[in-house]
């Protein structure tokens, strides 16, 4: 009997229908050959290649899948989308788009992320103990319009910072990402 899934569902443990050990053969069986791709990506700062599996590739729910053991396809490392019509959302209803006062609210202490416009901009560093800290599911923020230069660049923000308070209504979630290895952890 097949089990039932909602496709857009990111929880704490799987993607959809991917979890930590769907491999490749599965993923095929489970959204067909179309819908699944082998690339070689820019790793960060382009320094490295990367190879990953893209889904969806070239459609609004396009994600990439970087493997743990990338020659084999056995053991995910980590899911992302940058997607902004993405239908995924997690169990607590935050997607691509949500306000960083969602985040705020579901965390209950301040966060604190790097500035706008480079390429670790709006990354999250902590939750400060909130109920996020030791969650897999990932989240990089970006500014929706014009913010002051004191947000951007190479330095540390925090959302309880009265410059950060002035622009909260602008910052919002620009990319989600389950880490795999990251359950490992707790």
């Amino acid at each position: 009997m097949d089990v039932e899934y909602d496709p857009s569902l990111i929880t704490d443990s799987s993607w959809g229908a991917i979890t930590k050990q769907t491999d490749y053969a599965e993923r095929l069986k489970i959204f067909g050959a179309s819908n699944v791709k082998d690339e070689r990506i820019c790793g960060p700062e382009c320094i490295d290649s990367i190879d990953v599996t893209i889904l969806y590739p070239d459609t609004k729910n396009e994600a990439i899948i970087y493997w743990k053991d990338s020659a084999y396809h056995k053991t995910n490392a980590m899911i992302r989308c940058y997607s902004g019509g993405a239908s995924y959302q997690t169990s607590t209803g935050i997607k691509i788009g949500s306000a960083i006062t969602d985040l705020l609210k579901l965390n209950g202490q301040k966060i604190t992320f790097y500035g706008f416009g480079w390429d670790y901009g709006g990354g999250i560093i902590s939750f400060n103990k909130g109920a996020l800290e030791k969650s897999p599911v990932h989240f990089e923020l970006d500014a929706i319009s014009e913010v002051d230069t004191n947000l951007m660049g190479d330095t540390e923000l925090y959302t309880d910072m009265p410059l950060v308070k002035k622009y909260l209504d602008k910052i919002k979630v620009r990319l989600i990402s389950l880490s795999f290895s990251r359950q490992d952890e707790y």
